[in-house]
């Protein structure tokens, strides 16, 4: 890859001023061969309660949040490959946005709707090619779900979202409500790469099918992944597949026990779950290109698990980090028909990580970023080591990370976007060499 312009405003010591906060000269630099440089820190907007963040195929960063007034809108920035940004749109009203786009810049956005002051629906709107939104479309239609009780809004919670290179598109979500004695179940609606949204359908019964999380192959199919738990019981997790027919299929246990559950979805098919049994050790399961599940197996043990995340990059290489107790990150990795890495520790001690990040690109560049009160991270170039640790916003001791994001671009930038409790949302973005 080419080395891009950098704009940065250094001081005398080495230091980086951005935006009233002196970063130690440590975040400049990723320390291998040509250095990767941080460029300036972004503010998008103050404090808002939710946002995602997607790349697309040309390097064109989305970034969604939900705003702090009522009734709260959907916005939307872009910031274009040449590092110029967009003007804020809002693309509709409603809660927790979930962005989303394919390599051809097609872009969409999917949240939950709002009546009387509660979740009752999903909507979603797209950016298409010539640059325009279009208007929100609904993606169910729930009044008039079996179970309905007269003057009860039942909830849509727990949403998720993919696409695959070429287009098409899966949203899942939790629908019913617990408390007026709904039992939940999970829902879908689906948009192939050409042609509008398919009906919103039933992926489960209602039985308490809950936190969804969602990926799709290249030909379209999707798999879902889900908990289920039974009064008094550990919560399971299962799965399900919707084929290029349009069914879903019955579901196909994962394992009989599992929290903080996350999936990937290579374009061969291939899946990866990664989950905790007891808030502690971290196992993975394993589907092949033929569809079967493996069984669980153990990837890290002992200590509080903090955060996990999985990712997968074009060319079937999954990679899963993990932040555990006293500010460990591990990282572990499997190839396409290869077996997993031991985990290599790249960081332990001096930051706290109760939040992780990690992005992947064809070539193979890995970002792996952490934080509880600060953002920090290490990069490896396909073919090299890891950088030493780098700061992209320092650790002031006050204001915990709310949520954290990372996706990386196909020349290996990567943007890093994230939101601290009672500070605005930022993002930052690692120019590599």
């Amino acid at each position: 890859m080419s080395a891009r312009t950098v704009v940065l405003t250094l001081l005398a010591a080495g230091a980086l001023a951005v935006s009233g906060v002196t970063v130690p000269a440590d975040g400049n630099s990723a320390g291998v061969g040509s250095p990767a440089r941080w460029g300036p820190v972004r503010t998008l907007a103050p404090n808002p309660p939710s946002a995602s963040v997607a790349v697309d195929g040309e390097g064109v960063t989305t970034a969604a949040w939900q705003s702090t007034d009522y009734p709260p809108s959907v916005v939307v920035r872009q910031r274009f490959a040449d590092g110029t940004w967009g003007r804020r749109t809002v693309v509709g009203q409603g809660t927790v946005p979930e962005v989303v786009a394919d390599r051809r810049g097609i872009v969409t956005v999917v949240w939950v709707t709002q009546r009387e002051g509660q979740s009752d629906g999903v909507a979603a709107a797209r950016l298409s090619a010539s640059g325009s939104w279009s208007a929100p479309v609904s993606l169910s239609d729930d009044a008039s779900l079996p179970g309905d009780v007269p003057g009860v809004i039942r909830r849509a919670s727990g949403l998720d979202v993919a696409v695959n290179p070429a287009g098409a598109v899966v949203a899942v979500w939790t629908w019913g409500s617990e408390e007026d004695g709904l039992p939940t179940r999970i829902r879908s609606a689906y948009r192939p790469k050409a042609g509008p949204w398919r009906q919103a359908v039933d992926v489960t019964p209602a039985n308490g099918a809950d936190e969804p999380a969602v990926g799709i192959a290249a030909d379209g199919t999707a798999t879902v992944v889900y908990g289920v738990q039974a009064f008094g019981e550990p919560q399971a997790l299962a799965a399900r597949v919707r084929g290029v027919g349009g069914r879903w299929s019955t579901s196909a246990p994962i394992t009989a026990e599992g929290y903080d559950h996350d999936l990937a979805v290579a374009g061969d098919g291939r899946a990866v779950v990664v989950f905790s049994p007891d808030l502690s050790g971290v196992r993975v399961v394993t589907r092949s290109v033929t569809g079967r599940w493996g069984a669980p197996r153990s990837l890290a043990k002992g200590g509080e698990l903090n955060d996990v995340d999985v990712v997968v990059n074009p060319r079937g290489h999954f990679v899963v980090a993990m932040a555990r107790d006293e500010g460990r990150i591990d990282v572990a990795e499997r190839g396409s028909g290869g077996a997993w890495t031991t985990p290599q520790r790249l960081a332990e001690g001096g930051t706290v990580a109760s939040e992780v990040m990690v992005a992947v690109d064809r070539a193979g560049d890995t970002f792996v970023g952490w934080g509880e009160y600060g953002v920090y991270a290490r990069y490896r170039p396909h073919g090299s080591a890891w950088s030493r640790r780098y700061t992209a916003w320092p650790d002031a001791g006050v204001d915990v990370l709310e949520a954290a994001f990372a996706v990386m671009a196909p020349n290996g930038d990567v943007a890093v976007m994230w939101d601290q409790e009672a500070e605005p949302l930022r993002m930052r973005v690692l120019k590599t060499p």
